[in-house]
């Protein structure tokens, strides 16, 4: 396991935060264990804040980390710091305000990007939370056409052809699922670890019920009710056949599987080992694609910071509404 330790001296950017008049100083001490880092601030003199907070934003290897300062430091994942570190002290109190900074190795001697970045996190916990979608009626079953699909645009799928749609291929039949179990093919000898053996194992392992749990048959073994999920899983059988794994969400999402398409991410969410939610994930740089912004929600890909995450589109497995998932 790699060792690093990287020592960043702080000079005064703007005059008034400490308790006596004079200049503020100070050093950021960091060391980093595997991909851990654990920064630890020694500041002279610094001023107590009635209102507001300090905070502190890092700049290691093209990448912004922001962590609240705290005496006793912080602890995140993060890229190595061998090439070096830059850290910039920010009083927040509306707009953010640099105090001091400070740079070593090759790291940037700018802080105006570190500012930036850690205004536009700022700028970002105020949005307002996307509004949810309105149920449909009781009633009202819901038609799938091909923009409905969780895919993102430009994410060709294995297999699809250009043939027309026909709005009676995709309404609810029991009788049409039924005859056709997709899981019932699990085992069809042709070598691939397809979806259905995937979803019911992940269940066990994070500890939900599987189908020889005390006898009874899952949810999952029958497809009851995941009407709009039926309707494409030929497809993301095809997607997670064809594409590469990719576990970076599993992390927010430990019950949940993705793989990493030409165009972004496609995945499943599972509750009790049943799919709940299909989604398709950019990685967030910027604003979101165009064609997302009307259903994406930002998910940090780690708690320590809200500048490296992805660009996130739910649907329910259920009906494909759209659906906006809380933090809770």
């Amino acid at each position: 396991m790699s060792f690093e330790k990287r020592v960043c001296v702080l000079k005064q950017v703007k005059k008034g935060f400490t308790a006596d008049g004079s200049a503020l100083s100070g050093a950021v001490y960091a060391e980093r264990i595997g991909t851990e880092l654990t920064v630890i601030p020694r500041l002279l003199g610094i001023a107590p804040v009635r209102e507001g907070r300090y905070a502190l934003a890092l700049g290691i290897d093209g990448e912004v980390l922001i962590a609240e300062l705290r005496e006793g430091g912080v602890r995140m994942q993060s890229p190595s710091i061998k090439s070096g570190m830059a850290v910039l002290l920010v009083y927040v109190r509306g707009e953010a305000e640099a105090v001091a900074f400070g740079n070593c190795g090759t790291a940037s001697a700018d802080y105006a990007p570190l500012l930036a970045a850690f205004q536009k996190s700022e700028e970002r916990k105020k949005r307002p939370p996307m509004p949810a979608p309105t149920p449909l009626p009781p009633t009202e079953l819901p038609t799938f056409s091909p923009n409905n699909v969780p895919l993102a645009p430009a994410v060709p799928l294995p297999g699809e052809d250009a043939s027309p749609f026909r709005e009676e291929d995709a309404k609810y039949n029991d009788e049409a699922i039924a005859d056709g179990n997709y899981y019932e093919d699990a085992h069809d000898g042709d070598g691939e670890a397809g979806l259905e053996e995937a979803a019911p194992q992940k269940a066990a392992h994070d500890g939900a019920p599987t189908a020889e749990d005390d006898g009874a048959v899952h949810p999952l073994l029958v497809g009851g009710g995941l009407t709009y999920y039926n309707s494409v899983r030929e497809k993301l059988r095809a997607a997670f056949a064809k594409f590469p794994r990719d576990d970076r969400l599993r992390a927010v999402y430990p019950a949940s599987e993705w793989v990493k398409t030409d165009g972004g991410l496609l995945g499943i969410i599972y509750k009790d080992g049943s799919p709940e939610f299909l989604c398709v994930a950019a990685e967030a740089n910027g604003e979101p694609p165009e064609e997302m912004k009307a259903h994406c929600q930002f998910v940090p890909a780690t708690p320590f910071s809200d500048m490296v995450g992805f660009y996130v589109v739910y649907q329910s497995a259920s009906t494909g509404e759209y659906v906006t998932v809380s933090d809770s």
